[in-house]
């Protein structure tokens, strides 16, 4: 297998790139403490998110998961495949990960890297998972972010991901989970609010549309698969009446229907999306 060569991010993407590690650096040590995942519509959200991803990785897989963080992802995947590398942008994240994963027993390899100049050889990983961090990625390097996707997948590989949906965006701005970490639409950024030194920080934050991600698959020669809208009915619904029991098992068994089935599955809070390399 050959290492192809990349060009560095220009002074455009450079930019935002530190931006993003400083921010991240610094809510490391608090991260998993601003994502509780307590109320009956985050519940919803994470529930179908670690459906669809894990649902698709079986034991012979060899998983990249691209923006690990503090691991939410990349330590259940390790129970899944074969085996798990998690690469991140930002030092401080990778440390919690891989505390996590050494307290739980998770045998997984975390790598310091830019996901727009992967540090692998071509055709290295069945499967590449990124969820959120995509969205940090510049809008002029994002069909350099999935070349690079497509570059390290064999042929029949998937990549499985993620992104809040601009679509769900055109239709009401409100962020329908945020507690301290705000989607600011009009702005382009990642709010983190309530943090500890008391001081706000932002990342910039670009969501995309079902027709963008698709268009991004096909021009680094991915071939779209599945699209599945996340909380195409939950986000609408307010937590006090998702709380009962009735309603929320009435919700679970509507998204299950609809959440694939479109226009519904292209207008969800979240999009999730499945890509394949031809073989």
């Amino acid at each position: 297998m050959t290492q192809t060569v990349h060009r560095p991010y220009n002074g455009r993407t450079t930019q935002p790139k530190e931006a993003i590690r400083q921010v991240y650096e610094f809510i490391s040590a608090e991260y998993d403490d601003r994502i509780p995942g307590l109320t009956p519509a985050d519940r919803r959200f994470i529930d179908t998110e670690l459906d669809f991803i894990l649902g698709r990785v079986g034991p012979e897989d060899s998983v990249l998961d691209l923006g690990c963080g503090t691991g939410r992802l990349t330590i259940p995947l390790a129970g899944l495949a074969k085996e798990v590398v998690g690469l991140d942008l930002c030092d401080g994240m990778l440390a919690v990960a891989r505390r996590k994963a050494e307290e739980e027993g998770a045998d997984i390899r975390f790598d310091q890297g830019d996901m727009c100049d992967l540090p692998y050889p071509d055709d290295s990983f069945d499967v590449v998972t990124s969820t959120l961090a995509l969205m940090h990625i510049p809008l002029e390097a994002r069909g350099t972010a999935f070349a690079e996707i497509a570059r390290v997948l064999r042929p029949g590989g998937r990549l499985l991901t993620g992104v809040k949906n601009a679509a769900f965006e055109q239709l009401t701005r409100a962020d329908r989970f945020a507690t301290v970490d705000i989607t600011d639409v009009d702005n382009k950024t990642l709010v983190f609010t309530g943090t500890r030194d008391g001081e706000q920080r932002e990342a910039p934050w670009f969501s995309f549309t079902p027709d963008e991600l698709e268009e991004l698959f096909s021009d680094a020669g991915l071939r779209p698969a599945r699209l599945r809208g996340n909380c195409v009915v939950a986000a609408w619904m307010a937590d006090q009446i998702l709380a009962d029991p009735g309603i929320y098992s009435i919700v679970e068994r509507l998204e299950t229907a609809l959440n694939e089935t479109p226009p519904f599955s292209r207008f969800g809070y979240y999009i999730l999306a499945e890509a394949v390399k031809p073989a």
